[in-house]
């Protein structure tokens, strides 16, 4: 028999210490155009190379770079974009589309409400619960009324609503390893670019303070 979803709140439990990130928030990366600039990692990687050889050049035949060196700011940028194109891939794989297409379980009902008032449809988004391994919580019955092609009707969209909200929660914590693997890789991510920001802003007002 089918695993039977009671409640939202009690059935899950989070995995790490009582929280755990879910893909709706990580789509707010995930979706950016800070991740799809990402792929711009092995351009950055060879412009380092790059600039090495050159200083690496110009210390062998000039006096003019004897000094010169990579700044390790570049390297913080080219780790903290490798990070976040780690991340991107994972979350592109793994993460559903529903996630990506709809923040909240609120925006995928309304929009998707009309489609599923359908019987025929209904009776999709049940076997998508089957594909699952889950069984929603359906007190009304609204299953029968699927496999009968019955359409839902007003009143009836309160709990055409829950069941959309169950499937979402589902898809939300979906992948449980990609989720963590997606959330330190961001987190990783923005470490490398925050640790120079904030020691320059440090440098900056040493400068303006005259120390």
């Amino acid at each position: 028999m089918l695993p039977r979803i009671q409640t939202l709140a009690t059935q899950y439990k989070p995995r790490l210490y009582g929280w755990e990130p879910r893909w709706n928030d990580l789509r707010r990366i995930g979706n950016s155009s800070i991740a799809r600039a990402s792929v711009a990692v092995p351009v950055l990687g060879y412009l380092i190379l790059f600039h090495s050889d050159l200083i690496n050049y110009l210390k062998l035949h000039s006096s003019f770079c004897n000094d010169c060196t990579v700044s390790w700011r570049i390297y913080a940028l080219y780790f903290a974009c490798c990070c976040f194109a780690v991340g991107s891939v994972i979350y592109a794989i793994w993460c559903p589309q529903l996630i990506k297409s709809y923040q909240t379980s609120r925006e995928f009902f309304e929009a998707e409400k009309t489609y599923f008032c359908d019987g025929i449809n209904l009776e999709y988004l049940f076997h998508l619960f089957e594909r699952e391994n889950k069984r929603p919580a359906d007190p009304y019955n609204l299953a029968t009324r699927a496999k009968a092609s019955a359409t839902i009707t007003a009143p009836e969209m309160t709990q055409l609503s829950s069941l959309m909200g169950q499937f979402y929660f589902i898809q939300n914590r979906k992948a449980f390893s990609a989720r963590v693997a997606v959330y330190i890789a961001y987190a990783l991510g923005f470490l490398s670019l925050g640790i120079p920001a904030v020691l320059t802003f440090v440098e900056i007002l040493k400068r303006a303070s005259g120390h």
